[in-house]
């Protein structure tokens, strides 16, 4: 009984099972002629055996689906997701997804849903719109919401993936211009590490002195400081090994000579407040170093919405495109699974003053001195009728 029973009723062989509720439920699953080892090889097949104690699929709520998924935490591949995008998808789902809770998840239109969404700022509405449709097709995978096109509403709702945000892409000088406003040691070596080598601010907090290979001058990304934890990288990709120059390589171990945590287990980049036991925070960081630092080399306006240290990857990625490096070489660098995430980094605005520059010569050979043009003779002037 615990994994359900059988009927045989009008000619038909109907398993039975109690749902989490205590409500009892079935389904044919062949002629009455079948024998019950038969019955279970069907129940088997088809996993209904699974639905034993189970939420009802016709009143799951969308928050339970949400809440399994969050729980779950695993990619498309069964590897376990990184902690900090476990951290991004609890944020998604406390300050967005959760409006939909109480929902019974089947039952939601695809027109609220996309009402709901264009209503977001648009930055925003791919990455909760895909997040959205990564909850239902995990609650129909675990047989929480019924395996059917119009259970998923997900396949009829769109979102730009157009952001007004563009970020502020910083050339060598304007880097080294913060960098001369910034009296801290430590945050300098930081600030320098991570605009030459465009790693994560989490990997460049989580590295420890055994991660540096000095003979192979490389820098090994082991794992991730998000939000107060150390976790593993974001991907695949994030794990490879940094390139390391010989003048950073230089750097780092003035650096390792002046701090006092410089044991192979102890951070880059401690806390001095508690005593290198844990890494410093990059959001306070680039509150009292960073962000001051741009504003005061005027960098960025005091009113800027976003500035950290993604602005530095994104400087060097624009400054490696435009001085002809192949975008797959810059992508091997920055560690990205795609090239067309790498092209979302570069800002090629150089590369087109410098286009336009070049077509002015040609289509104003005069310098585009208007003044010196000839004035056109007035009885061959063409009028022109207002409708």
């Amino acid at each position: 009984m615990a994994k359900g029973w059988f009927r045989r009723k009008k000619g038909k062989l109907v398993y039975c099972w109690y749902n989490s509720n205590g409500d009892e439920r079935a389904k044919v699953v062949g002629p009455s002629t079948m024998t019950d080892e038969e019955g279970w090889l069907e129940v088997g097949t088809h996993g209904l055996d699974k639905l034993v104690n189970q939420p009802d699929p016709a009143k799951v709520t969308f928050g339970e689906v949400l809440q399994h998924y969050l729980a779950y935490g695993k990619k498309k591949t069964g590897e376990d997701k990184a902690h900090s995008s476990k951290n991004t998808d609890g944020r998604n789902a406390r300050l967005h997804l959760s409006r939909w809770s109480q929902h019974v998840a089947k039952d939601i239109e695809p027109l609220e849903i996309q009402e709901w969404i264009d209503g977001l700022s648009k930055g925003l509405r791919s990455k909760v719109r895909n997040m959205m449709s990564a909850v239902y097709s995990h609650g129909q995978k675990f047989r929480m919401i019924p395996r059917t096109e119009e259970s998923n509403p997900m396949k009829w709702v769109s979102a730009t993936t157009v952001s007004d945000y563009e970020a502020v892409s910083l050339s060598p000088e304007e880097s080294f211009a913060i960098l001369e406003r910034i009296g801290d040691p430590l945050v300098r070596v930081l600030v320098i590490v991570v605009a030459v080598t465009a790693t994560r601010i989490g990997e460049a907090l989580g590295l420890m002195w055994s991660d540096i290979d000095w003979k192979k001058l490389k820098i090994n990304i082991r794992r991730d400081w998000v939000d107060g934890e150390l976790g593993r990288p974001k991907s695949r990709a994030s794990k490879a090994p940094v390139e390391m120059h010989e003048t950073l390589a230089a750097l780092l171990q003035a650096w390792r000579q002046q701090t006092p945590y410089s044991k192979d287990s102890d951070f880059l980049f401690p806390s001095f407040k508690l005593h290198g036991k844990q890494p410093r925070i990059g959001s306070m960081v680039v509150q009292d170093y960073l962000r001051p630092a741009a504003v005061a080399a005027g960098v960025i306006p005091e009113d800027c919405p976003r500035f950290g240290f993604h602005n530095l990857r994104h400087g060097l990625s624009t400054f490696l495109i435009e001085n002809g490096h192949d975008p797959v070489v810059v992508q091997r660098m920055l560690r990205q699974s795609h090239v067309d995430m790498t092209m979302h980094y570069v800002h090629n605005s150089h590369k087109a003053r410098d286009a336009q520059g070049q077509f002015i010569e040609r289509f104003l050979p005069n310098g585009g001195t208007v003044a010196d043009a000839e004035e056109p003779n007035d009885e061959k002037r063409v009028p022109v009728r207002v409708q």
